[in-house]
């Protein structure tokens, strides 16, 4: 075996012993330093690097044990082996404990012995590189991984934020596309769809909340809310504009297919998807007299029974569901004698709260529709009146004194019409 790449040093203070060492590992191939003294070897290790040392114990200047014990403090990982003619007991254990030595070989030597010592050292020594070599390898890579995982992390971290801002895009363009919607559904319909629209939705969302309704379900909820009348973009004026009780039966048959349009209109959007399942059923009646499936009580999911129960509020005081506009306690005063049969007991006296509530706040109207013949001082018109010929008379917010009542009356006589007025804080 070649051991080229490995360095003997021989330390004995014999030449002949030194040589004849010399020529016993040469078929190794490997490299050989040979010094008669102690202290020439410890100059010659401050500059080379040697694998394997055989030093003779008895030396005039500096005694093997001596020598091996500065080389164990100075190079450990050299390899150390003593070789010694003497049957010294006591010079045998200062050389274990004081230089660390790995064997002993006894003079004279046998050469087989000889090869096979320095052949084992130069593989020990070939082990213990390899595993220095491993070693710092490990953590070169380790230090690589290290800093492949702080790439990774920061890398991570920064798709993390891509993911969250296109994330949070795609919700914006979501209720962007709602808001869109709602907007041109409520043009279509007209002015009054969107009259006090801010203050309608914290209704809806108070009843809601109040009625246990929150998170993604919620959210959901309140797109249904906004997006509930989309289907009647493709009606006709004449089923848009006529109160629905007012339709002929099949006129109410096409107009009743709005739900199912509106939850169509959903499906192109697909996190609208719940939304569009709440609207096909927001007027549905627990009894079974809804539409458009004519879906009763355990079928109807409770988020669609809040929708039904608000905005059939919100119809019978717009006008567009009954004959006329009624004030909000006609309208609450209709959904709780249906309640039970129609609507859920629970969400009509949940609404009949927040209204209350809300009107205290100043953010909803809570009114009464009255004849001018019970028209006092004090009472505040809740909101406009408009003559049957589409003149505003009175705008909503007026306090009503003697001259308005006078004036009310007298336009009455005139017009020969009598008005139906809108007001709150009776007396």
């Amino acid at each position: 075996m070649d051991y080229s790449a490995h360095t003997l040093m021989l330390v004995d203070d014999e030449s002949q012993i030194l040589k004849a060492l010399t020529r016993v590992v040469r078929p190794l191939k490997c490299k050989v330093i040979a010094h008669e003294s102690a202290v020439a070897a410890l100059e010659e290790l401050q500059t080379t690097s040697v694998d394997l040392i055989i030093s003779d114990m008895r030396m005039p200047e500096m005694s093997g044990e001596v020598f091996l014990e500065q080389v164990a403090e100075q190079w450990p990982d050299t390899e150390r082996i003593v070789m010694t003619g003497y049957a010294d007991l006591q010079a045998s254990i200062d050389a274990i404990n004081r230089g660390r030595i790995s064997r002993f070989m006894a003079k004279p030597w046998s050469d087989e012995e000889v090869t096979k010592v320095v052949r084992k050292g130069f593989e020990l020594a070939s082990l213990r590189r390899r595993n220095e070599e491993l070693q710092a390898l490990t953590e070169q890579k380790n230090q690589e991984l290290a800093q492949l995982n702080k790439s990774l992390e920061t890398k991570v971290l920064a798709r993390t934020e891509q993911l969250r801002a296109v994330n949070d895009g795609l919700k914006n363009s979501y209720r962007s596309v709602v808001r869109m919607f709602s907007t041109l559904t409520a043009r279509r319909l007209g002015m009054k769809a969107s009259d006090n629209n801010q203050n309608l939705n914290r209704l809806l969302l108070g009843v809601a909340k109040a009625c246990g309704v929150e998170g993604a379900e919620l959210k959901q909820l309140y797109y249904a809310w906004q997006l509930r009348n989309i289907g009647k973009l493709s009606l006709s004026d004449d089923l848009l504009f006529k109160p629905y009780v007012e339709l002929p039966a099949d006129k109410q048959r096409q107009f009743q297919n709005h739900p199912i349009l509106a939850q169509a209109a959903t499906l192109l959007v697909k996190p609208l998807y719940p939304a569009g399942n709440i609207i096909v059923q927001h007027k549905e009646y627990l009894d079974g007299t809804g539409y458009p499936r004519g879906l009763k009580n355990p079928e109807i999911t409770k988020p669609a029974r809040i929708l039904c129960v608000v905005n059939d509020y919100i119809e019978l005081i717009a006008g567009t569901y009954q004959e006329r506009a009624y004030s909000t306690n006609e309208a609450l005063n209709f959904l709780k004698n249906y309640a039970t049969e129609k609507y859920d007991d629970d969400v009509v006296n949940t609404l009949e709260r927040v209204v209350r509530v809300l009107s205290k706040e100043g953010d909803i109207n809570q009114d009464d529709c009255i004849g001018s013949k019970d028209l006092q001082v004090g009472m505040t018109l809740s909101r406009d009146l408009i003559s049957r010929q589409g003149i505003l008379l009175l705008s909503a917010g007026q306090v009503i004194d003697d001259t308005v009542v006078e004036r009310v009356r007298e336009i009455e006589f005139n017009l020969e019409e009598q008005f139906e007025m809108y007001v709150h804080n009776k007396k």
